[in-house]
Parts: structure tokens; sequence; C-alpha cells
């Protein structure tokens, strides 16, 4: 080993090599500052060392060996200003750390592709060791986020397994905006007061048929056009529909609950993916259970509206006539779906208003933070879960990880 040595290989510019031992399966090597004795207050030169001690820091492993440091650090009492402090120590990242700088990049690179554990076993640290790492490099990285240049957002709840969170989307970018605790407006207070302070100027937020953030949108964001993603209205007539299957099926005879067992999928599914001998079927059940029948008729013109209507006009029109359509039919399920077309229609054209934009970048990231929570079986830190979802558009999700 040699002063050399520890600088190439360890990152230790400031010290210089003074000897090495070897305790169990530790290399233990001995190291103390080469620069000159300085005041840290006024830059003289003109100081003692007062009190010796040594620290033992955590350095990079040696082969299947652990590196410890052990540091001598000087106690400095200056005579020109009279300041008694201790020397500061380069290689940590912080005063109070017991490892290197060289150990926390490699922590980063490591954490990339190993998981805390198996992080903290190669590089024997302690497992919260490893978290706080990450933990710090994370909330410097997103201290601010910058909102200046955002136009369109998309704003999605999800359930984590024990709680809902709020999560806020630069639908351009990809960008994670805020994380909220909670659904609905609450969630999104201190979002509002970062939009007020960051006098960006949102065009556009995309969202679900909720009414819990249009109505906040509504209040903090009135120049922006609310959109309602065309996957959440398509998947809201799909639970009708479905819901009418179970009420037909509750009300028929034996015989013919028969005919309905275990063809849920065959109503729901998209006509286009059905085999041909799974299409006959479908036609037979419509003709069998009339109601059924014209609620899937109506579902299926409901999608063909989102590939035929060319401009926010055309699609304006086809919903109107699609919801007196429903309105004649007298089926229930398809009067509520109307009536709820009707009440969102601005929000609902707004896909082709808004140059059809959609939210299901929202629903690909949702099943991302899902990857996040099994891979990590849950997260006991909030704040830690926060910062990994901030962080998670930087992450390729691998089926190894």
């Amino acid at each position: 080993m040699s002063t050399s040595l520890i600088y190439h290989t360890q990152g230790l510019r400031e010290y210089k090599y003074r000897s090495t031992r070897y305790v169990d399966s530790k290399v233990c090597i001995n190291i103390e500052c080469k620069e000159p004795l300085i005041c840290t207050d006024c830059g003289s030169d003109n100081v003692s060392a007062v009190k010796i001690k040594e620290r033992e820091i955590k350095g990079l492993p040696i082969g299947t060996k652990q590196t410890i440091f052990i540091v001598t650090i000087r106690r400095l009492r200056c005579k020109n200003c009279g300041a008694d402090k201790q020397e500061a120590i380069p290689c940590t990242p912080s005063p109070k750390a017991r490892y290197t700088n060289a150990v926390v990049r490699t922590v980063l690179e490591l954490r990339a592709q190993m998981s805390i554990t198996d992080t903290a076993n190669f590089l024997g640290l302690h497992w919260g060791t490893v978290k706080d790492i990450e933990k710090r490099y994370l909330q410097n990285k997103y201290a601010k986020i910058r909102l200046r240049d955002v136009k369109v957002i998309g704003v999605d709840e999800l359930y984590t397994g024990h709680d809902f969170i709020t999560i806020v989307r630069d639908l351009e970018s990809g960008s994670v905006l805020h994380v909220g605790a909670g659904k609905g407006g609450d969630a999104l207070k201190d979002f509002t007061h970062k939009l007020n302070s960051s006098k960006c100027h949102i065009q556009a937020v995309a969202m679900d048929l909720g009414p819990a953030y249009a109505a906040w949108a509504k209040e903090h964001l009135p120049e922006a056009r609310i959109v309602y993603d065309h996957f959440h209205l398509i998947k809201l007539m799909n639970k009708k529909l479905d819901d009418l299957r179970r009420k037909t099926m509750n009300e028929a005879d034996e015989e013919m609950k028969d005919q309905l067992k275990k063809k849920r999928f065959l109503f729901l599914k998209n006509e286009e993916n059905l085999d041909p001998e799974n299409m006959v079927e479908l036609e037979r059940l419509k003709d069998l259970f009339e109601d059924l029948g014209v609620a899937t008729f109506m579902k299926e013109c409901l999608r063909k509206i989102y590939s035929l209507a060319s401009d926010e006009y055309m699609a304006g029109i086809a919903f109107e006539y699609w919801c007196d359509l429903a309105d004649k039919s007298e089926i229930t399920c398809l009067e509520k779906m109307a009536k709820t077309i009707r009440k969102n229609m601005d929000g609902i054209l707004g896909y082709w208003g808004e140059k059809k934009l959609t939210s299901a970048g929202m629903e690909g990231f949702n099943n991302k933070v899902r990857w996040l929570i099994r891979q990590a079986y849950g997260y006991k830190d909030d704040e830690y879960f926060k910062l990994k979802i901030f962080d998670l558009p930087n992450v390729k999700i691998s089926k190894d990880l």
C-alpha cells in the first residue's frame, strides 16, 4: 500500500499513507492529512495541534477484505484569532460520517442494479446506512422541482396497499412534479403553493372522471383545459355493462343463468379482438338477452367515436347522438352513462381539443410505482418512498431487478 495507491483506488487525495495491519477479515490502514495546519476561520498558518485522536472510517473493500481507514484527526488552536476547532475531514461527506466519499459514489452506482441488502453486504455497511446515503442524495437532487416551463400535467391517485397517494407528472417530459399523501384536493395543497410561486402557465390537465381533481383544477387552474382520459370513460362503460350482466343473471332462471356463466370477458373484450368462434357466441347471447345486446352494441359505438371522430366538433355531435340513443333505449345503465357524458362533455371533448391528450402515461407510471413497492416489499419511510417515486422516471425496469 502507498499514498499513490489509496489515492487511485480509494479517492483519498488529501491523505498520506502511514501503515497497514490486518485484523480478522479487515484491512486497517493508518493515514494522516498531508495538508499544512491552517485555521479554518481566518486561514492563518499560525496554529498548533493541541489534541490528536483517531477515527475509523469505512472505505471501499479490497478484494474480499473490508477496508478500514484509521484517520488521525487534530484539534487546531489558532494563535491569531483564538479559534479552537477540529480540522475538517475532507474524505467524508459530512463531519460525523464514518465512510468515505468513494463509498457514497459506489453505493449510488450499485443501487441502480442491486437491492439495498445486497449493496450493504457487498460494502460491509449497515442496511440503514445504504438507505440513508441514497435518501440524502435524492433529497438534494429533488430539493427543488422546476415548474416554470410545465404546460401539460396529469393527475392521478394510486392505492399503495395501505393508503392512497396522489401523483402529478409533466406529461411532456415525464418528470414527477408532486407526490402527495391521500387523494383529492387536500393531497395537492403543497403543489398548489408551488404552482402559485412558479408563475407557470398550465394549458391542460389530464385526469380520470373523478370530481375531486376537476374541482381542484377549476379553482386553482381556471385557464387550463380539463381533459378526461378516454380510457376511464370506456372503463366506466364496461363497468356498467358488467353490472347489467350481473343483474340479468340474478333475475334469470337457472337455465338462462347457465348461458351467461363465465361469459364476462366475452362482453367486455373489444370485438375486434375476439376470434370467430367467440364472436358467434357473443352474437347468440346478444340476441338471447336483448338489453345486454343493446348495451354491448352501445359500448362498441362509444369506442368507435374515439377512432372515427376527426375533431372536437364531430366528436361532440357523435356523443350527443350516442346519448340520445342511450335515453331512447330506456336501459338504466345507458341512461346513467349518457347523463355522465353530458355532465363532463367539455372535458371528454378535450381529448380532441388538446391534440388527443390522454393520461395513459399516468397509468403506465402507476404500474412502475407498483413494481417499486413489490421490489421493496413496501416502504416504512414515507419520505424515502416519495423520493424514489420522483426518481422513478430515470429507472429502467428489468425483470432481473
